[in-house]
């Protein structure tokens, strides 16, 4: 396997922080994570101002002060070296879920999935009763509304609005699907009134893993985290279909648990948070090929349009 080109400025960052040796531990699409302390990790940033960390590094030691049962991030110290912005924080412990699935066996996936789902359960016990929907991080735009559907119809428009040239040329009718997941979205979701913390990126490549099968670490709380319904980390249970090491027995053993917790109707609330998501991630057409094609995919699927179609007049 060839190894990560780290750019130019992450490793003059490095150099300046007395870290040229550091072993890189991650990287996504904030930026690099490397080993710093015995304990601790840098992360260097592709694009980001102090405000933002400021504002994430509140968030996070929200977070970290409710003693989960599970790790978080946790920005200890902010600092700039050569006009990058980098963070200070706990080296969080344990094997990536995306990695160690594939090869467990089949109890231990079971134990890997039930493990998955109870700890982003524990996530949304978090609430914030006293903010307004929507972005709980400083970041441009900072998108809120006094609604939950409001919110996310205001996202989906900024969304839409970034990649509509791209969206335009691979979706079918962008304009009335746009239109259509609005309206249904402001009917079905009108009612929602819990502000849970919605980790709005969670799935198997943010979760870190113990040899005993269970949630050691959740990460990336970050900018896209929102103050809304839970359900919308639900419903991310699509992103398995098609993935290498995951059957739809396994698909269907998350829906399982979501359906016990949250009844039958969330099978509904699934498909339009499916759409929401792929209009929001749309913009990871050049970064990510592979996954653009996979929600084009979804945003043509009639099928599921139709259904979207029926719950307006359910």
């Amino acid at each position: 396997m060839n190894a990560p080109i780290i750019p130019a400025n992450v490793r003059a960052v490095l150099r300046e922080l007395g870290r040229e040796d550091a072993a890189l531990l991650g990287q996504g699409g904030e930026g690099y994570v490397f080993t710093f302390g015995d304990d601790t990790a840098v992360k260097i940033y592709h694009d980001a101002d102090v405000p933002y960390l400021r504002s994430l590094q509140q968030l996070q030691a929200h977070v970290t002060e409710r003693c989960l049962p599970f790790a978080t991030p946790q920005i200890l110290e902010i600092g700039t070296a050569l006009g990058t912005h980098y963070t200070i924080e706990p080296r969080l412990t344990g094997m990536l879920m995306e990695e160690k699935f594939p090869a467990a066996t089949a109890d231990e996936k079971y134990a890997l999935l039930r493990s998955y789902h109870d700890a982003i359960t524990v996530l949304h016990g978090i609430e914030f009763p006293d903010l307004p929907y929507g972005s709980l991080v400083e970041i441009e735009p900072r998108i809120t509304d006094v609604t939950w559907h409001g919110f996310l119809v205001r996202t989906l428009d900024y969304k839409v609005g970034l990649s509509r040239e791209r969206l335009s040329r691979d979706v079918a009718e962008l304009d009335g699907k746009v239109q259509l997941l609005s309206a249904v979205m402001t009917k079905v979701l009108s009612s929602v009134g819990r502000r849970s913390l919605v980790h709005a990126d969670y799935f198997v490549n943010q979760v870190l893993v113990n040899e005993a099968n269970e949630v050691s670490a959740v990460m990336d709380i970050s900018c896209h985290a929102v103050a809304g319904d839970p359900r919308l980390d639900d419903a991310g249970t699509f992103f398995f279909e098609g993935m290498k090491g995951y059957a739809q027995e396994h698909i269907d053993f998350l829906l399982d648990l979501t359906v016990r917790d949250h009844g039958e109707a969330i099978l509904r609330t699934n498909d339009i948070y499916r759409m929401y998501y792929c209009f929001y991630f749309s913009f990871v057409h050049d970064i990510m090929p592979d996954w653009y094609r996979t929600l084009i995919s979804n945003l043509n699927d009639e099928d599921i349009w139709e259904r979207l179609r029926g719950y307006l007049t359910s």
